[in-house]
C-alpha cells in the first residue's frame, strides 16, 4: 500500500499572488465548461478557481468557442485558457508554464453501423472535429500524407460533434478520450482503437502575461501533486472516479449522564475516538490509494515498481494486459518469469545499474514475451524511489511502448518512397538520389548515367490480357532489372510501365562510359525479351540514355535529355536504344518554339485561307477547296504538314478549326447573294480531333444559322482514319449533319485503310483521288489500275469523283476518257488568296 502511494510522488506538481485575470471558458466536459454563473468549471476549471483561491486572484471569466478563444488568448484580451494542449506551433503563439495539468490523448468514436479498425479505414468517411484542435491538424495531416479521402465537418464543441454522428451528419467524432468516457454511450456511439496524440494540457497565457503568474500555477500544482489528500486528487477524483467515502461526525448522545459515570466511562470514550480516528484514516488512505490506483491504471503506459531485489512489487494494469495476468500472478515474480532470457537479462543489468548509481536513466528497450516472436520496443524512464526511510531504494519503471508507432513509421517510409507494386525505389526517392548525383558539392571527375526504360505496347498487355497479367509483367522487368545492375545502381518505378536507372562511376573517359553504359542497357534489353507471359505476347522495352558529370545540369535536365533519347528510340520502331546528343535538343527545343508561336499565330492575324477551284470536264468551276496557311513574321510561309499535325497534337486545332469553318460559311453566305457565285460549293478539311468533339454538331449547326449559309453548299472533307476510328459515332454526327444537307467527301482516298464497307454505309457525296496515283498515273500501271478501278467504284455507290493533283492535260484527258469529270489541281490554278481566286476567270 506505502509502495503505491509512493508512485504517486514519482508522477506528478504547481504557482502564487493577488491579480486579476480574465480566463476564457469554453464548452468542453468534464474538462472545462461554464456553470450557469459563468464561472469555469469541470477538472481544469475547478483547479484553476482553487489555484486562485489559494493565490487570493480574482477570475473573471469570459465565454467563447475555441477558436474564439484562442484568438482572444494571442490578442490579449484575455489572460488564460484552461485545457489548452502543448504544441510546437501554439508556444510560437502564447505562453505556458512548465508543469502539465494533466495528461491526456484523443479518440475516434464511431456510430452504430460504422467499424474502423485503423487510419486507413477512414477512406470516404465523415469525420467530425472541433475548427482549430489539435485533433482538426493531426488528423488531416495523417490523411493527406497517406492521400486518404476524408469529409471534415467541422464543428464549435466536441458535444456538437457527438450529436452530428448520433443525427447521421457524420460517420465519426475525433474528442478527447475524457469526454468521449463521459458520454459516448449517451450519444449511443462506441470508440475505436483509433488512438492518437497524446497530450500534455496546460493553462496557456497570453504572451503579454507576466511570468510570474506561470511561475506560481507551476509551483501550486508541483506541490499539490506531491500531497496525495491535495485539492488536485480530490478534483481529479471528482470528476473522474466515484466521491470518496463521507466524513463521519461523532455524535454525543450521553450529557445527561452523571459526573460519576462521565468519569468513570472517560478512558472508554476516549479509546472508542481514538478508534475511530484510526478508521477514518484507513478509509481515507483507501480512498486516496483507490483514486491513485484508478489514475495509474487510466493511463496508456506501463508502471510498476520492483524491489530491491528486482523483484515486482506494483504493476498497474497495463502491465496486466502485456503479460496477460492477473496482478497477483506478477507480484513477487523477476523479468525472467516473462520475458526470454536475452531480454530479461539485458533488462536486469540497465535496472541493476540504476539502482547502483542512484540517478534516473531513458532508455530505449527491445524485449520480447514468452511464446511471441516479434520484438517489442519500449521507451522507458526508470528511476530510484525510496519507499520507507532506512530502506533500500526500489525501482520505479514507466515505460510507453513503441512497436506500433515504430512500425507505421516504417510503412509510412517505405510508402513515400518505394513502390508498392515492385518494391523498387519510386520516383521521389530517385530524384532524391539523382539531386545528390547533380550537386556540384558533392561531384567527382567520373561519368554517370540515367537510363529510361519503357515497355513497347504495354498497353495491349493490359487490354488483351488484363491489369494482373500487366502488374505481373512489371514485377518481372523489375526482378530482371535488378538482377543485371551493378551494386552501386539503383532502379526505380518512374510511372506506369516506365523504369529509370540511375548508374554511377562509369569512369572518366567519355568513351569507356558510353561502352558501359551501352552494353548494359542491351543486357536488359535482350533479358525483357525473354520475358513471356501466359499468351506469348511478344515483350520488348525501348531505352533512352543520358550521359552526364556534374556540370551544372540540374536533375530535371537530365531527365529531359533521357526522355528526348527514349523518344528517339520508340520513334525508330522500340526494342532498341538511343543516346542523347545535342541534335536532338536542338529539334525539341525548335519544335517547342513552333508550338509557342503557333499559340500566338490565330490571334496575331497570322493564320489565312486559300482557295483552290475545283472544275468539271467543260473547265466550269464548280465549287473551292479552302486550304489554311501560316506566314510566320520571322520563318516566313510555314508547311501545313508542319504545323497543322502540332496543332492537333496541342488541341490548337480546335479554335483554328472553328474559325476556319466560320470563314467558309460566311462566304457562302456572301456569294448566296450574288447569282453568278451561288452555286458554287466550298470543301473544308475537318481534323479528326475536332470531329470527335462532343460539340462539333452544334458547333457547325450554330454557325449555319448564325451566318444563314446554304447548309447544302458546305462540304465537310473527312479522312479514312477517321472513318475507322469508332465508325458507329462518326456514322451518327454525319447522319446528324448530313439530315441538315451538309454534304460529306471523302479526302486522300486508296491511303488509307481502304475499307469498302464504310463506303456503303457512310453518306458520303464525293470521293477525292489522292494526288499520289494521279502523279503517276500515265507511267506506273498499278497507279492507273486502281484510278480506273476508284472511279468504277465510286459510280456504283452513287458518289460523284473528283481528282487532285491534275498539273497535265494529258492527265486530265486520260481522267475524262475513263469517266472522271471533276478535277483539282496546278493545271486549273494553284491556292490563292479569295482576292485573286477568279481574276483568271
Amino acid at each position: 500500500m506505502s509502495g503505491t502511494l509512493l508512485l504517486g510522488g514519482c508522477l506528478v506538481a504547481t504557482p502564487s499572488s493577488a491579480e486579476t485575470l480574465t480566463v476564457g471558458v469554453y464548452h468542453n466536459p468534464p474538462k472545462l465548461f461554464a456553470d450557469d454563473e459563468g464561472r469555469p468549471r469541470g477538472v481544469l476549471g475547478d483547479l484553476l478557481q482553487a489555484i486562485a483561491k489559494e493565490e487570493k486572484w480574482q477570475l473573471e471569466s469570459l465565454q467563447c468557442d475555441f477558436q474564439h478563444c484562442l484568438t482572444l488568448l494571442e490578442q490579449g484580451d484575455i489572460d488564460l485558457l484552461p485545457d489548452v494542449a502543448w504544441s510546437e506551433e501554439r508556444a510560437q503563439r502564447m505562453t505556458f508554464h512548465e508543469e502539465p495539468v494533466m495528461y491526456s490523448w484523443s479518440q475516434l468514436y464511431q456510430g452504430e453501423g460504422t467499424e474502423i479498425d485503423a487510419i486507413f479505414d477512414l477512406e470516404q468517411q465523415r469525420v467530425a472535429v472541433v475548427s482549430g484542435s489539435v485533433q482538426q491538424s493531426y488528423l488531416a495531416a495523417v490523411t493527406e500524407r497517406f492521400d486518404i479521402n476524408v469529409t471534415w465537418l467541422p464543428v464549435n464543441s466536441f458535444a456538437r460533434g457527438f450529436q452530428a454522428v448520433a443525427d447521421g451528419e457524420a460517420d465519426l467524432v475525433a474528442a478527447n478520450h475524457l469526454f468521449g468516457d463521459w458520454r459516448a454511450h449517451d450519444y449511443g456511439l462506441s470508440d475505436t482503437p483509433v488512438i492518437f496524440q497524446p497530450a500534455r494540457l496546460f493553462y496557456a497565457a497570453s504572451p503579454q502575461l507576466s511570468d510570474e503568474i506561470l511561475n506560481r500555477i507551476d509551483d501550486v500544482l508541483r506541490r499539490w501533486k506531491q500531497d496525495n489528500g491535495s485539492v488536485y486528487y480530490e478534483t481529479l477524483g471528482a470528476w473522474r472516479a466515484k466521491p470518496g467515502p463521507s466524513q463521519l461526525i461523532p455524535t454525543w448522545v450521553w450529557w445527561g449522564a452523571s459526573l460519576l459515570i462521565l468519569l468513570l466511562a472517560s478512558a472508554l470514550l476516549g479509546n472508542i475516538l481514538l478508534k475511530r480516528r484510526m478508521k477514518l484514516n484507513r478509509e481515507q488512505l483507501n480512498a486516496h490509494e483507490k483514486l491513485l490506483a484508478t489514475i495509474l491504471d487510466s493511463v496508456d503506459t506501463y508502471i510498476y515498481i520492483k524491489s530491491p531485489s528486482l523483484k515486482y512489487r506494483y504493476v498497474n494494469r497495463r502491465i496486466s494486459e502485456l503479460f496477460n495476468r492477473p496482478t497477483e500472478d506478477i507480484i513477487g515474480k523477476r523479468d525472467g518469469d516473462f520475458f526470454d532470457a536475452a531480454s530479461a537479462e539485458a533488462t536486469k543489468k540497465v535496472d541493476q545499474h540504476v539502482l547502483d548509481s542512484g540517478k534516473k536513466v531513458t532508455i530505449e528497450e527491445h524485449n520480447m514475451l514468452q511464446g511471441e516472436e516479434h520484438v517489442r520496443t519500449f521507451l522507458s524512464i526508470k528511476m530510484p524511489l525510496t519507499m520507507a526511510s532506512g530502506e533500500a531504494p526500489c525501482l520505479c519503471g514507466i515505460s510507453t511502448e513503441l512497436t506500433e508507432y515504430l512500425e507505421m513509421q516504417s510503412k509510412t517510409h517505405r510508402l513515400a518512397f518505394y513502390d508498392a507494386l515492385t518494391g523498387l525505389p519510386n520516383r521521389r526517392l530517385l530524384m532524391e538520389s539523382l539531386a545528390d548525383v547533380t550537386n556540384q558539392d558533392s561531384c567527382t571527375a567520373t561519368f554517370s548515367a540515367i537510363f529510361i526504360v519503357d515497355l513497347d505496347n504495354f498497353r495491349l498487355v493490359n487490354d488483351i490480357q488484363g491489369h494482373e497479367s500487366g502488374d505481373q509483367l512489371l514485377i518481372n522487368v523489375a526482378d530482371r532489372l535488378q538482377r543485371h545492375l551493378p551494386q552501386e545502381a539503383t532502379v526505380a518505378r518512374f510511372s506506369s510501365d516506365e523504369f529509370v536507372v540511375l548508374l554511377n562511376t562509369l569512369g572518366e573517359e567519355q568513351g569507356q562510359a558510353t561502352h558501359k553504359a551501352e552494353r548494359l542497357a542491351r543486357q536488359f534489353l535482350e533479358t525483357i525479351t525473354q520475358l513471356r507471359n501466359d499468351r506469348a505476347l511478344p515483350i520488348t522495352a525501348s531505352i533512352g540514355i543520358s550521359l552526364f558529370k556534374c556540370s551544372g545540369l540540374s536533375v530535371n535536365s537530365v531527365l529531359q535529355q533521357a526522355d528526348m533519347a527514349l523518344q528517339q528510340a520508340k520513334a525508330a520502331g522500340g526494342n532498341t536504344l538511343r543516346f542523347f546528343n545535342m541534335e536532338m535538343q536542338t529539334s525539341v527545343l525548335e519544335r517547342a518554339r513552333l508550338e509557342g508561336d503557333l499559340h500566338q499565330a490565330l490571334g496575331r492575324n497570322e493564320l489565312s485561307l486559300h482557295y483552290q477551284v475545283q472544275v468539271d470536264h467543260q473547265g466550269v468551276t464548280t465549287g473551292v477547296e479552302v486550304l489554311l496557311r501560316w506566314y510566320h513574321p520571322q520563318r516566313g510561309w510555314v508547311s501545313p504538314a508542319t504545323f497543322i499535325p502540332l496543332a492537333e497534337e496541342n488541341g490548337l486545332i480546335l479554335p483554328i478549326g472553328y474559325w476556319v469553318l466560320k470563314s467558309a460559311c460566311e462566304q457562302l453566305a456572301k456569294w448566296a447573294q450574288q447569282p453568278s457565285y451561288a452555286a458554287l460549293t466550298i470543301s473544308v478539311n475537318v481534323s479528326s480531333v475536332q470531329f470527335q468533339q462532343p460539340e462539333f454538331v452544334r458547333d457547325v449547326e450554330g454557325l449555319l444559322a448564325q451566318t444563314q449559309a446554304p447548309p447544302s453548299r458546305l462540304v465537310l472533307e473527312v479522312t479514312e482514319s477517321l472513318l475507322m476510328n469508332e465508325p458507329t459515332r462518326v456514322r451518327n454526327t454525319m447522319l446528324k449533319l448530313r439530315s441538315q444537307g451538309v454534304r460529306f467527301a471523302l479526302d486522300d482516298f486508296g491511303t488509307g485503310y481502304s475499307s469498302l464497307s464504310y463506303l456503303k454505309r457512310l453518306p458520303l457525296d464525293e470521293l477525292k483521288i489522292d494526288q499520289s496515283f494521279i502523279r503517276e498515273l500515265l507511267t506506273d500501271k498499278t497507279d492507273a489500275a486502281i484510278v480506273d478501278t476508284t472511279i468504277l467504284l465510286a459510280v456504283s455507290l452513287g458518289l460523284t469523283v473528283i481528282a487532285e493533283g491534275v498539273e497535265r492535260k494529258e492527265q486530265l484527258d486520260w481522267l475524262k476518257g475513263h469517266g472522271c469529270y471533276r478535277y483539282q489541281g496546278y493545271l486549273f490554278g494553284r491556292p490563292t488568296p479569295l482576292e485573286y481566286l477568279f481574276e483568271a476567270y
